[in-house]
């Protein structure tokens, strides 16, 4: 196999009954390139080369701990052989042969790989949307050629140009007019958002007579055949294969999570996928579980609102910010209040962990600070100042080499937390910054703001502006990514939880929290994703705490 260094490099972009309601997918339009580009990058990251007897490629579509599974066609694993998974980044990684799983009556087999490294996982689309003349990109790793004599990653815009009413044979339901080649067999097919919708197979091509030779070849007619990714998902289950699948899909969970008394203005989920920590105006922390929605236990400490929440990266520490201005770190299993040190005069807006835990930063209002702290000792490492209002929230990039802050004062700080100097500021803010958050993929950053509504997409490297969405009627009181990068979530005063898509920018899904029956809005001050992408939870002024999950068959 032999790999460019071109193919090889990462593409850079970038209290009361409650009733919940998930309205119909809306679609805004943005900028083209920029949705290219972006899903072009993403394909990247999520497509695998299938080594072998006859090389093909295809999609990562799921993660359990180290163990990655891989969507493919069935004939590019045919028959027992020397199998290896070839990621992005040029690693090898063997097949166990006898864990393929090859699905009945279709062109579909499932691989599995085991790595340490993260790599991204696909988010599922519904192929049933994907009519004819819809665009869709098809990516892969075609064989050498005759001019392109190395392996290098490929991505193809094209149409949907028909239909079958039933499937034709090996279940291929889905026919476009994307460039392919040989070796792409097994690649993902993407829909305009960026979505899994099916897996491409076979071009179609009529059979061409070289008198000089005596051979009969196929030349490719320009059409090519893919199996719609719905068809995976029915038959899926029946085979033994379980495992959780990315999607924007969000409904609200049968299970009910315990209320507050008063309003709800932080929640975090742990690592482990259920814990639910809740802080609310009355000083009361509370933990739940997700699955169940019995209440864990309750946490008293901070005399005053509990205003900032978030987990230690191994799950084991919660940590509490307050309007009597201290950090507050508690023992998740126990209960226990370990640590609690003053970070502010007043309160705490915003609390965040370094991804490797060694680091918390708290973002202070009166004194317009943030500070470092060592979470094991509680000392002070260093105080970052530069703001000239309240820090309302704080995000870490996914190598723990920037802060993001963003202020009252309308601005967005990267910094060094190392040597504790501000990189950059980024300007042109109409309003204050309420969130910020940042993408494990990708190099982008997103700020919500007030009053107008807005939610911004940046590049946390050059400081460019990528996309402004806009949908919400009120202040934007917090923004989330998902763990894989695919879709943002916003809440704000206006009772909405938007999802987005974070390739184009466009919103595809708006969830309502109402008070009983078909009262008022209420406003949602607090998101959080899972760390598998899952569930989304949210928090209210009505004092509930709301989990989303995404429907499994």
């Amino acid at each position: 196999m032999k790999w460019s260094r071109a193919g090889l490099s990462a593409a850079i972009l970038g209290v009361g009954a409650v009733i919940l309601v998930a309205k119909a997918p809306i679609s805004l339009p943005q900028t083209q390139g920029i949705e290219e580009q972006a899903i072009a990058a993403m394909g990247r990251e999520v497509s695998v080369v299938i080594n072998g007897q006859n090389p093909g490629s295809g999609v990562i579509i799921g993660r359990n701990g180290n163990t990655y599974t891989v969507l493919t066609a069935k004939h590019a694993i045919a028959t027992p052989d020397e199998y290896a998974i070839l990621t992005t980044d040029a690693q090898s990684y063997p097949v166990d042969y006898r864990t393929v799983k090859k699905l009945p009556g279709v062109d579909l087999a499932v691989v599995e790989f085991t790595s340490s490294n993260r790599y991204r996982v696909a988010h599922f689309g519904n192929s049933d949307d994907a009519m004819e003349g819809a665009t869709i990109y098809v990516s892969g790793w075609p064989h050498p050629g005759r001019v392109i004599t190395e392996r290098i990653y490929q991505v193809a815009k094209g149409t949907i140009s028909g239909r079958p009413l039933t499937a034709l044979e090996d279940g291929y339901g889905l026919i476009y007019t994307n460039i392919t080649r040989s070796g792409m067999s097994g690649g993902p097919v993407f829909d305009n958002q960026g979505r899994l919708i099916g897996i491409h197979g076979r071009a179609e091509g009529e059979p061409i007579y070289n008198p000089d030779t005596g051979d009969t070849v196929d030349v490719k007619s320009g059409f090519n055949v893919g199996i719609p990714i719905n068809t995976f998902v029915s038959l899926a289950s029946e085979t033994g294969i379980n495992l959780p699948r990315l999607g924007d899909n969000f409904t609200p969970a049968s299970v009910t999570l315990p209320a507050h008394s008063a309003f709800v203005l932080a929640v975090a989920l742990a690592p482990d996928n259920q814990t639910i920590a809740s802080g609310s105006k009355d000083g009361i922390i509370k933990l739940s579980n997700g699955t169940t929605g019995e209440e864990i236990r309750t946490l008293t400490g901070h005399p005053k609102a509990v205003t900032a929440l978030t987990f230690s990266p191994d799950g084991q520490t919660l940590v509490s910010g307050g309007e009597d201005g201290t950090v507050k770190l508690w023992n998740r299993e126990t209960g226990e209040l370990v640590k609690s040190f003053q970070g502010d005069r007043s309160f705490v807006r915003a609390v965040a962990f370094s991804p490797d835990g060694t680091l918390l930063a708290s973002g202070s209002a009166e004194e317009m600070d943030i500070k470092l702290w060592n979470p094991q000792t509680g000392e002070l490492v260093r105080t970052l100042t530069g703001h000239r209002d309240y820090v309302n929230g704080l995000a870490f990039s996914p190598d723990g080499k920037v802060l993001v802050s963003g202020s009252t004062d309308k601005t967005i700080k990267l910094w060094n937390p190392e040597a504790g100097e501000a990189l950059q500021t980024l300007t042109g803010n109409a309003n204050r910054i309420t969130s910020v958050a940042t993408s494990p993929y990708g190099n982008l950053l997103a700020s919500a703001s007030a009053d107008d509504g807005l939610v911004k997409v940046w590049n946390l490297r050059t400081g460019e502006l990528l996309q402004t969405l806009t949908g919400h009627t009120g202040t934007v009181y917090s923004i989330a990514i998902d763990p894989y990068g695919h879709i943002l979530a916003s809440a704000g005063s206006d009772g909405t939880i938007q999802i987005w898509n974070l390739y184009t920018g466009n919103r595809v899904r708006n969830l309502e929290v109402r008070n009983s029956g078909s009262g008022p809005l209420s406003p949602v001050f607090s998101l959080a994703f899972s760390r598998d992408g899952q569930s989304l939870v949210s928090s209210a002024q009505n004092g509930t705490v709301q989990l989303w999950q995404l429907p499994q068959p």
